[in-house]
């Protein structure tokens, strides 16, 4: 059985804040079909009415909680590729990062993917990118597009061209954790860096090894 978090009683402060936290939680517990204005607005202790001073309908809060979630995974990659200045590096440091976010944050991976909820023509970002990546992550989609569209040569060097490949790979790698194909095989979370490393080109040494799981029958 699926253990309910408590509510918590909302006092003051910031109620957008603590009902897109609410929302994080229901969705990693329960998944995303749980989620519901009402029991967001349970869980922080308001009204049932409450959360739709902030948020104009479930779609609403959907699109917050995918803005919430690329926040999130720019900080990481930001964090991963701090200090380092060469931009092969930067982009292969910015895979595993991507890769190991998605597999320890599965369901708000997909909110955050998800066309319908994000613009994916849009160029404004909450996070900074660093120096390496500028350019390749506040505006590869919009310039990918425009290319494909204009019906221009599409050369395997192309600089859009070998993003789109690492973004494809560390995304392809991701959806395999997510959608719970890793699992299956008793791959696990804890695995996704050594697996996002061995991917994105890097010789991952060997580890202790782990008693194959056990399958109920």
């Amino acid at each position: 059985m699926t253990r309910k978090t408590p509510t918590r009683r909302y006092h003051h402060g910031d109620l957008k804040r603590a009902l897109l936290e609410a929302s994080i939680e229901l969705i990693r517990e329960d998944g995303v079909d749980a989620l519901t204005m009402a029991e967001v607005g349970r869980r922080v202790g308001v009204s049932s009415a409450a959360p739709y001073k902030h948020f104009e309908d479930r779609q609403a809060l959907l699109r917050a909680l995918a803005a919430e979630g690329n926040r999130r995974l720019g900080e990481a990659i930001v964090a991963a590729t701090q200090g380092s200045t060469d931009p092969r590096e930067v982009f292969r440091l910015s895979g595993v990062a991507y890769i190991r976010w998605a597999a320890e944050n599965p369901a708000l991976y997909r909110i955050a993917t998800d066309p319908a909820h994000i613009d994916y023509t849009s160029t404004s970002h909450e996070v900074d990118a660093p120096e390496a990546l500028k350019g390749s992550m506040e505006t590869f989609w919009p310039e990918l597009a425009a290319l494909v569209r204009s019906g221009a040569a599409l050369p395997a060097s192309h600089a859009l061209v070998q993003q789109l490949q690492g973004r494809a790979l560390a995304q392809g790698v991701a959806s395999l954790f997510v959608s719970g194909v890793f699992a299956s095989l008793g791959i696990t979370t804890a695995d996704a860096e050594r697996i996002a490393r061995a991917v994105t080109g890097e010789d991952v040494p060997a580890m202790p090894r782990r008693s194959h799981p056990s399958r109920s029958r």
